[in-house]
């Protein structure tokens, strides 16, 4: 699993690079984790599962 923080607009992004395997399902989420972001008001909650395949 890997972790990545927001900056001060509230966005980030991620390149990958190199070459994928091809006809693999990769999967990725958002969430928003409680204490690790300084706000104590809000709880921990996980966004969707979103699924992609590289074809090539």
């Amino acid at each position: 699993m890997f972790t990545f923080a927001l900056d001060s607009y509230g966005k980030d992004s991620v390149v990958l690079e190199g070459t994928p395997p091809t006809g693999v399902r990769f999967r990725l989420r958002s969430s928003y984790l409680d204490t690790k972001s300084g706000d104590n008001v809000n709880t921990t909650t996980y966004g969707g599962w979103k699924y992609f395949v590289f074809t090539r």
